[in-house]
């Protein structure tokens, strides 16, 4: 694996990122090997990918969770944050408040904090109010006055006169996710994108891969492609490809799969004709 991982890594480009999976029982020594090759302080995450809901005849300790090993090749690395929508139940509990002005449901968070303690003890003019702070304040003067100018609602006021801002329930792009995965769309064995190969992957664990590192028009490769997962998902997203594997059957699938990829593409182009 080290020859391979080294020659991956000298085909890599500049900002680009790798992504490691592999049985738990080598994850330690492949990351070892990762952080030879791309030195340690390339190393971006362990990912905590949940693969099964678990098997309830088991009398051991079930492992329901593979880790995803993630290595950036450079610091100008392509990373767009990824975010995990809420359910109606969960927006209602974020964003209990409703404008009256504009009916807009949102939540208030603060203005103030002691992380911010350089600004400890200065005074803010807000909505012809000066306000002192004795802990610190979030924004400058300068981004209170753009963010009044452009909502002049945008200013919660606390029962003890302390400004808070809000956010809006609109402008809520989700929950951003971070190394734990665990609300990824499982693979059954009646799911339609199911193959029927040992290590196939579910499309949207390398959608939200791909999605994060990397953008329209760049180049994905998968030196392992198995059943063409990747392959197949980077080609929806418009994104250019190159995939490999020893196997014969790993290449037969993956070619068929992809071959059906572009048929689907082609009816959904003539229907939006």
């Amino acid at each position: 694996i080290y020859g391979r991982i080294k020659l991956i890594y000298s085909l890599l480009a500049e900002d680009g990122s790798i992504y490691v999976h592999c049985d738990r029982r080598v994850n330690h020594i492949i990351k070892l090997v990762m952080i030879e090759i791309f030195g340690k302080k390339n190393f971006v995450s362990e990912i905590q990918f949940q693969r099964s809901l678990g098997h309830n005849i088991s009398d051991k300790l079930d492992n329901v969770t593979d880790t995803i090993l993630f290595f950036k090749k450079s610091d100008d690395y392509i990373f767009n944050p990824q975010y995990q929508k809420l359910n109606e139940e969960e927006l209602k509990d974020k964003f209990p408040y409703i404008e009256k002005e504009t009916g807009r449901k949102f939540t208030h968070e603060k203005l103030e904090k002691s992380s911010n303690k350089s600004s400890r003890g200065e005074t803010r003019e807000i909505n012809g109010k000066k306000i002192k702070t004795d802990i610190g304040w979030v924004w400058t003067q300068k981004t209170f006055n753009e963010r009044i100018k452009d909502n002049p609602h945008i200013i919660f006021w606390t029962e003890k006169g302390r400004p808070r801002y809000k956010r809006y329930e609109n402008e809520y792009e989700g929950r951003k996710i971070n190394n734990l995965w665990n609300d990824i769309r499982l693979l059954s064995s009646n799911s339609s994108e199911h193959l029927g190969y040992p290590t196939q992957k579910p499309e949207n664990l390398l959608e939200r891969i791909i999605l994060q590192s990397s953008n329209e028009g760049d180049l994905i490769a998968d030196f392992f492609c198995g059943s063409g997962t990747t392959l197949a998902v980077a080609e929806k997203l418009n994104r250019k490809w190159i995939g490999s594997d020893l196997g014969k059957f790993a290449i037969h699938t993956s070619r068929k799969r992809l071959i059906n990829v572009q048929r689907e593409k082609k009816e959904k182009s003539k229907n939006f004709r």
